[in-house]
């Protein structure tokens, strides 16, 4: 009997023949691969961080430009710096009381001239007009005698009129007038003087004499001041006409 022949061995590995291990090349290119692919994601990641933080920076810059024009702006002046609400941890500023608002006193005038109802042209003694603003004590300014206090019904009225040379805020007219009681007058003011019906009525005494200061409710701006007598006092001979020995404007100039 002859003896059967040998089998062929099927196709791979024997069954207890171990499994060859990777060729080494292989093995470094997977690792190299790996370490590729995590090094492209904290690419990708820093260069997603960074872009979000140069994109945030314009936007925070933009918010406080609109934050800076946003405040109020200070107003006027001076009353802005006392009322106006200052920025967060900025200190408040300041004025002075002096400098927010000058002190009344004695304002000089540029001129006086005698004044009547058609103005300039046709006033009262306007030679001695200037006397007025002297103040010696000694020599006065008169006014015209009537024969009634009323300007014998002659006209409405008699005055003086200051030039103060600009525009300046009056508070108050000082007058001084002769002894005699029972004069009427008004304190006018305007920017123009070319007639009675410029200057506007601010003040007003009865039945005065000696020195009488007349203040104003609020201070008013103008040029001129004018010193309007309506009644006349009696003089010592019988007749009527007033005596002015000054002419004081006090305000702020």
């Amino acid at each position: 009997r002859m003896p059967a022949p040998p089998t062929k061995p099927e196709r791979g590995l024997p069954p207890d023949e171990p499994a060859k291990p990777a060729p080494r090349s292989r093995r470094w290119t997977a690792a190299i691969g790996g370490l590729v692919l995590v090094f492209a994601v904290l690419a990708v990641y820093d260069l997603v961080a960074h872009r979000g933080a140069l994109l945030a920076k314009p936007i925070a810059a933009s918010t406080a430009s609109h934050s800076v024009r946003a405040r109020p702006s200070a107003t006027p002046p001076a009353a802005s710096a006392i009322a106006g609400a200052s920025a967060v941890g900025s200190p408040s500023p300041s004025v002075s009381p002096s400098a927010a608002v000058r002190p009344v006193r004695e304002l000089s005038a540029l001129s006086v001239a005698a004044f009547g109802p058609d103005g300039t042209s046709d006033g009262d003694n306007p030679g001695i007009a200037p006397r007025v603003l002297a103040g010696d004590g000694v020599n006065a300014w008169s006014s015209n005698w009537y024969a009634s206090p009323g300007f014998g019904e002659l006209q409405a009225g008699t005055g003086l009129l200051l030039d103060m040379g600009r525009e300046v805020s009056v508070a108050s007219v000082r007058i001084v007038l002769g002894g005699s009681v029972g004069t009427d007058l008004q304190v006018r003011l305007g920017a123009s003087a070319g007639t009675l019906s410029d200057l506007a009525t601010v003040a007003r005494a009865s039945d005065v004499g000696g020195t009488v200061r007349l203040s104003l409710p609020a201070q008013v701006r103008a040029r001129y001041v004018l010193v309007w007598f309506t009644r006349l006092p009696p003089d010592n001979a019988g007749t009527y006409q007033v005596l002015v020995y000054s002419i004081t404007v006090s305000g702020r100039g």
